[in-house]
C-alpha cells in the first residue's frame, strides 16, 4: 500500500512565478449591477459616461444592513440588529419624524410577499430585494413599496382600520411623487419608475368591496374606467425609457416574456385565421378586417391565445400584457356598453380570476357579475356566450339582476 500511494516528487523542481495579472473588485455599483467590467474610471467610469447611467463608486454601508434585514426571520437577533439602521434609513428617504411599526413591518412584508408580476417563482425574492434598494434613493418607490405590502396586509388582517390609514397615506405620496418624477425620465431613474409602476397596478385595480352596482358598466362617467385604462402606462413608460432599457434590472424579464409571448401580442395578420370562431363571428371579424378598420380586431386575436394557455396564475404575467395593450378605441367601446367589448372583458376577467391573486379577485368577480347583469342573467348569458366556464371555476357568484336597483 505504501508503494502504490508513494508521490515521487522531483528534488529540483524549477518553480514558475504565476504571470502577474490585475483582478479587481473596485468597479463601480452599476458595472457591478450589470456584470460588466469596468474601467474604474472616476468619478465616473467610461461605460456609465456613454450610456447615460449614474456612477457612484459609494459601497453604501446601508446595503449590508437591508440585506441582513431583509433575510432574517422578524424574531431574530440578526432582523433586531439591523433594525434601527433600516428605520433610520426609512425615516431619511420618506422624511419622517418616526417610522410608525407598519412602515418597518410593510418593507420586510414585501420582500416575502409572492408577486408573478415581477418574473418566475425563483426570481422574485431577487428582484424585490433589488426594488427595495432603489426605494431607499427613490422616495416615490418606497411609498410604493409600503403601500402595496401594507395593502396586502390589511387584507389578510381581521382588524385593519390601522393598516388602511397607513396605506391611504403611503399611496396618496407614491401618486403625486411618482407623477412629478415621471416628467423627467432619464436612465438614472427607469429602474424606480418602472418598479413604481409595476406597483400602482395594484392601486389602481384592487377593489375592497364585492359591489357590481359600482360597475363602469352602470355609469357614465369615464374614470368609473381607470382601473383599466390606466394600466397603459406601462407601456407608455417602457416607449420612454427604450433607448435606456437594455441597461435596466428589468431588461431580462421583459425579453423574456416578450420571447414567450410573441405570437399572441404581435400577432397583427388580417382577417380571423387562428382566432376563436365564436368570438370573430361576435365582433364582425371577417376574412379582409384588420386593427385598422375594426376595434375589436387586436383584442380578439390577443385573447383567442390567451384562452390557449394553461390556465392560472403561471400565465399571469401574459394576462396582465392584455390590460397594457388594449387602445383607446376599443376603451370607449366599453364606455359605451357595447355587448362585444363588455363579452370580450369578461372572458378576460375570469382568465384574472383564476389566477387567485388577493388584489385581482374582487374588482374581476364584481366586473363579471356587472357585465352579466348588464347583458342578461346568469343562465341566458352562459348560453349564449358559451362562456368558458373553466376560466372561472366558480361563478355562483353571478346572482340575478337586483329588482330593487
Amino acid at each position: 500500500m505504501q508503494s502504490v500511494l508513494q508521490l515521487n516528487l522531483p528534488t529540483d523542481r524549477t518553480f514558475h512565478p504565476r504571470r502577474p495579472h490585475r483582478k479587481s473588485r473596485a468597479g463601480c455599483v452599476k458595472c457591478k449591477e450589470r456584470r460588466v467590467k469596468c474601467d474604474e474610471s472616476k468619478p465616473h467610469c467610461l461605460r456609465c459616461q456613454k450610456l447615460g447611467f449614474d456612477c457612484s463608486y459609494d459601497a453604501d454601508s446601508k446595503s449590508s444592513a437591508i440585506a441582513v434585514f431583509l433575510a432574517s426571520p422578524p424574531n431574530s437577533k440578526a432582523y433586531c440588529m439591523s433594525l434601527d439602521a433600516v428605520t433610520r434609513k426609512i425615516n431619511q428617504t420618506l422624511r419622517l419624524d418616526q417610522s410608525p411599526l407598519p412602515v418597518v413591518e410593510a418593507l420586510h412584508h414585501f420582500h416575502d410577499l409572492s408577486n408573478p408580476a415581477f418574473g418566475p417563482k425563483r426570481m422574485q425574492a431577487t428582484m424585490q430585494a433589488k426594488i427595495i434598494q432603489l426605494g431607499f434613493d427613490s422616495p416615490f418607490l418606497m411609498h410604493s413599496i409600503i403601500a402595496a405590502a401594507t395593502s396586502h396586509i390589511r387584507h389578510l388582517a381581521n382588524d385593519n382600520r390601522g393598516y388602511a390609514l397607513s396605506e391611504t397615506y403611503h399611496w396618496q405620496q407614491a401618486i403625486t411623487q411618482y407623477s412629478k418624477e415621471i416628467t423627467t425620465i432619464g436612465p438614472n431613474n427607469t429602474d424606480s419608475l418602472i418598479s413604481a409602476c409595476l406597483l400602482l397596478t395594484v392601486r389602481s385595480f384592487a377593489l375592497d368591496e364585492y359591489s357590481p352596482l359600482s360597475s363602469f358598466v352602470f355609469s357614465d362617467d369615464p374614470v368609473s374606467l381607470n382601473w383599466l385604462s390606466l394600466q397603459a402606462g406601462l407601456r407608455y413608460l417602457i416607449g420612454a425609457t427604450a433607448k435606456w432599457v437594455d441597461g435596466s434590472m428589468w431588461w431580462e424579464m421583459f425579453m423574456r416574456s416578450h420571447d414567450q409571448f410573441l405570437n399572441i401580442f404581435d400577432d397583427d395578420r388580417p382577417g380571423r385565421v387562428a382566432m376563436d370562431p365564436e368570438l370573430a363571428d361576435l365582433c364582425g371579424i371577417d376574412d379582409t378586417t384588420t386593427a385598422e378598420t375594426n376595434p375589436y380586431h387586436a383584442p380578439v386575436r390577443m385573447l383567442t391565445g390567451l384562452l390557449s394557455l394553461e390556465r392560472g396564475v403561471k400565465h399571469f404575467a401574459a394576462y396582465t400584457g392584455f390590460m397594457g395593450r388594449l387602445l383607446p378605441d376599443f376603451l370607449e367601446k366599453l364606455m359605451q356598453k357595447d355587448p362585444p367589448a363588455l363579452v370580450l372583458l369578461s372572458w378576460w376577467l375570469g382568465l384574472m380570476y383564476g389566477t387567485g391573486m388577493w388584489w385581482v379577485q374582487t374588482r374581476a368577480k364584481s366586473e363579471i357579475t356587472a357585465i352579466c347583469w348588464y347583458l342578461g342573467s346568469e343562465e341566458g348569458l352562459i348560453k349564449f356566450l358559451k362562456f368558458p366556464s373553466e376560466c372561472v371555476e366558480d361563478i355562483t357568484f353571478i346572482q340575478e339582476f337586483p329588482t330593487n336597483m
